[in-house]
């Protein structure tokens, strides 16, 4: 009897002893079952992952720097900043004004307005001309169009792009000759060569020279140099 209890006694403590590995093993199973997994979606995501973006075109990123840079500030090389509607003023060195046997020089003043795209500029220019001498005081009002040759892909400076320029203007000429003697009116017309300097994405400085002769025989040439002030708007 005692034998038959103590048999019985140790096949339950083995029972209960297995059952207690079984599910130490168990658990130990599921967390180790549980990390791999985990690991594998890991894995799965990022090989999904690569497969996107090995996916995506270049094309695509072409794409996506062109829309960047059709929105880069203009310090930053773009160049909507160059086009657009102005107004300024200007300042001319007269280096002769040629007119009924008398030559004079001297400064002249001048406003200006005009618009501007990549390769064109059209400007309306009134200017005063008056000397110390009181010789050939003239008041002058031309349009110009001016060309710019160069283009956006050879500018000389590109965080502050200069941009030269030739063109060619035409417009009105009141003249007062030899001490105001007299008074011509006669239509003017000429040439002008310079280059145009972006300070900032608004403020243009232009620098130019300007020959002009008129129909009038009186008149036999005006030219000097201009420095001009665009404010963009």
């Amino acid at each position: 009897m005692k034998k038959l209890i103590s048999v019985t006694a140790l096949l339950a403590c083995s029972f209960l002893f297995a059952e207690n590995i079984d599910g130490t093993l168990a658990v130990d199973n599921y967390k180790t079952n549980k990390f791999n997994a985990t690991k594998f979606k890991v894995k799965k995501v990022d090989e999904e992952d690569t497969t996107l973006s090995a996916g995506i075109s270049d094309d695509y990123y072409s794409a996506k720097d062109s829309e960047s840079a059709s929105t880069t500030p203009a310090s930053t090389g773009g160049y909507s900043f160059l086009e657009g509607p102005f107004v300024g003023l200007e300042i001319s060195g007269m280096l002769g004004v040629d007119a009924d046997g008398a030559n004079s020089s001297g400064l002249s003043w001048g406003l200006r307005f005009g618009a501007q795209n990549l390769e064109w500029r059209t400007m309306a220019v009134i200017e005063k001309y008056s000397n110390s001498d009181d010789e050939n005081n003239y008041l002058r009002g031309v349009v110009q169009l001016d060309y710019f040759f160069l283009g956006t892909d050879n500018l000389v400076v590109e965080t502050y792009p200069i941009r030269p320029y030739f063109g060619l203007n035409i417009g009105a000429l009141s003249i007062d000759t030899q001490k105001g003697a007299y008074n011509i009116k006669t239509l003017t017309y000429g040439a002008q060569i310079g280059a145009t300097m972006s300070v900032t994405t608004n403020i243009d400085l232009d620098l130019s020279y300007k020959y002009n002769t008129a129909t009038a025989d009186e008149v036999s040439g005006i030219h000097g140099i201009t420095l001009g002030l665009n404010y963009k708007y």
